[in-house]
């Protein structure tokens, strides 16, 4: 994920533990909206599996499985975050629990399929992300029940949001303004990307077609 929990009210200066649940429950979609935004799902472009993959869901255990092998030569680690690709019904981000030779287990629950042609990537979000990220979570934690609402004014208080809302969520602009460095954009039969150096992460772009 872009930043765990603590992370996220570390940055967000929150201290206590009453709105964990809705933190853990906004971390997810957040993401998701960054990534839609961005039109990038920061892949790394020279760390990837690619074969044919069995995944499996016994009990609480979820497990993506090569015969062939060679998993533990990329050098990922436990919690490292890949992308699935390919498969029928597991796309998406998912956590490394384990890792041997031939099968990584996930955190998170997968569907079992048969053995598939699927990628697996590994997924590098830039540390300046981070800042972002949890700017988003708090916008939504004050503003989720408002998204439409450019002013309101009560009695004798009133306020207006900063740049008013933008993209289906309803982000201010100026936090997603910040997000531009790390957008693909698309033009005509290929996509461009606007090269970066974040100075509290590097972050190396793929091949742009």
């Amino acid at each position: 994920m872009i930043a765990s929990l603590a992370k996220v009210k570390a940055i967000l200066g929150i201290t206590d533990t009453a709105q964990d649940t809705r933190i853990n429950a906004l971390i997810p979609l957040v993401e998701n909206d960054i990534v839609e935004y961005c039109n990038n799902s920061f892949r790394n472009p020279n760390i990837y599996y690619s074969g044919s993959i069995t995944i499996g869901a016994t009990g609480s255990t979820y497990s993506l499985t090569c015969a062939d092998g060679g998993m533990d030569d990329l050098s990922w680690v436990a919690n490292d975050y890949i992308d699935i690709e390919g498969s029928t019904r597991n796309d998406g981000f998912k956590t490394i629990a384990t890792i041997a030779d031939t099968v990584i287990t996930t955190a998170e629950p997968l569907i079992a399929e048969t053995a598939k042609a699927i990628t697996i990537w590994l997924v590098q979000f830039p540390a300046g992300l981070e800042l972002y990220f949890a700017r988003m979570i708090g916008y939504l934690l004050k503003h989720g029940d408002d998204a439409g609402l450019t002013s309101e004014s009560i009695s004798k208080y009133s306020y207006s949001r900063a740049s008013g809302g933008a993209s289906d969520a309803g982000y201010p602009q100026e936090i997603l303004r910040g997000l531009d460095r790390w957008k693909y954009v698309n033009v005509g039969r290929g996509r461009r990307l606007e090269h970066y150096i974040d100075k509290r992460g590097t972050f190396i772009p793929g091949e742009i077609d």
